[in-house]
């Protein structure tokens, strides 16, 4: 049985629904979370997603106007960011931007789900058309087994807790269509869905992040994987669940597109040098085993384009490694729920090379899925001070299906630590000391 499930509607600086005129200058609506309730009786309160409800009216222009596709109005969100007293900043403003979070991240997080099936096209015809775009900002990520676990308690949300959400220009939409514009008025709502369960948990905070890497480049270092930049109290290390190379297409920002590259090395994941040769070469066999695994999952129905990660409206047919790709993945979170356990634990730099038919001038940019370790003095203040069950009384235990097997020799004890190291836990009382 799913936890129970509530809504409520975060307040903005100016009302529920906030209104803003398009302009040519980026423009920011904020929300707060002091009207969110973190107690429900005997049962916590713990913050699943924020899902944004944007209205847009989008102008297509009287010539020159191309279809656009739903896959591209994402580009009306140019960044979030998310902070609060006891979390920090939990999305920095260049940590994610819109078609990363609307074609990524909260797909991949919500098990490989859109919120809601794709509208059809926008007509290139001259006209008018209201769109309404629900966004999802995940903070459980149900990619996980018991995903829900990964929830935030409310409270470390309320005490300071605000979005701010910076909007495209009023033109976002002219890269896709010449000529086209959002007119006034465009709208938006937000709302925090969240659970009410009886355990306490200590947090975990998991969190997508955008990085680069220089252009003219083959040999990509990612810097500061599982720091958790600007998390309060972040350990540094941490363990990683998704890693991808980000394409050109969508308003993603990549360097180039996937079927640019032509050998890749991932060589922190332990893989070896690759490169099937000509037509397919290096990127076909990750993008084909993503696209296997999730295909089932009909992230995006046939009626209204091909499958997921390609661009809407795109023909897929035998060749996986084509322009149209969001990314070329390099590890993913498993379909049914990946287990935390199994997960790669880094801190520091991230290696990952490249050959490709024309080495892009532009930056590389590279898209993750991770966690950084809270030290434990973060830890045992955010149980006892700010959830009032302070360590000397109540003790955090992982939260496992069975009983630990004996680890055996030294070896085994750390091999099982590591493990244990990211998984959600619960807070029971400390009987007997």
């Amino acid at each position: 049985m799913q936890p129970q499930r509530f809504y409520q509607q975060l307040k903005a600086t100016n009302g529920d629904t906030v209104t803003i005129t398009p302009a040519a200058a980026a423009q920011v609506t904020s929300f707060r979370f002091d009207n969110i309730d973190t107690k429900l009786g005997t049962s916590w309160l713990y913050a699943e997603k924020i899902r944004l409800w944007i209205e847009v009216n989008f102008d297509q222009a009287a010539m020159g106007g191309s279809a656009v596709q739903a896959d591209q109005l994402y580009r009306v969100l140019s960044s979030i960011q998310l902070r609060s007293d006891d979390i920090g900043t939990l999305y920095s403003p260049g940590d994610l931007n819109g078609p990363a979070l609307g074609l990524i991240a909260q797909v991949v997080a919500n098990r490989y789900s859109l919120p809601l099936q794709p509208r059809t096209a926008i007509a290139s015809a001259d006209g008018d058309t209201t769109v309404v775009l629900p966004i999802e900002i995940p903070l459980a990520h149900r990619c996980f087994y018991k995903g829900h676990q990964t929830g935030i308690w409310n409270g470390f949300l309320k005490r300071g807790g605000q979005l701010d959400v910076t909007w495209g220009s009023s033109t976002c939409y002219d890269a896709v269509s010449t000529g086209a514009v959002i007119k006034a008025t465009t709208r938006i709502r937000a709302e925090l869905v969240y659970t009410a369960e009886p355990e306490a948990r200590p947090p975990v905070f998991w969190h997508w992040r955008l990085r680069n890497t220089p252009g003219q480049e083959t040999k990509h270092t990612i810097r500061n994987v599982c720091q958790g930049s600007g998390i309060t109290g972040a350990s540094g290390t941490g363990k990683i669940a998704f890693l991808a190379y980000l394409a050109d297409v969508n308003g993603l920002g990549g360097a180039d597109g996937v079927d640019n590259i032509t050998r890749v090395y991932p060589r922190d994941r332990g893989q070896p040098s690759h490169n099937l040769g000509t037509p397919m070469f290096g990127p076909a066999s990750w993008m084909t085993d993503f696209v296997e695994e999730v295909r089932g999952r009909n992230v995006m129905p046939v009626a209204v384009g091909q499958t997921y990660p390609f661009g809407l409206g795109t023909q897929v047919e035998t060749q996986p490694n084509v322009a149209t790709a969001y990314f070329l993945p390099y590890f993913w979170p498993h379909v049914e729920g990946q287990q935390v356990s199994k997960l790669q634990e880094w801190s520091g730099d991230y290696y990952i090379e490249h050959d490709y038919t024309s080495t892009p001038s532009g930056q590389a940019q590279w898209l993750s899925l991770e966690l950084s370790y809270l030290t434990p003095t973060q830890e045992e203040f955010l149980m006892g001070e700010r959830m009032g069950l302070p360590p000397s009384v109540f003790k955090a235990f992982p939260k496992v299906d069975r009983p630990l097997h004996h680890a055996g020799d030294s070896a085994g004890f750390l091999t099982q630590q590591q493990k244990l190291r990211g998984i959600p836990k619960k807070i029971r009382a400390n009987v007997g000391g």
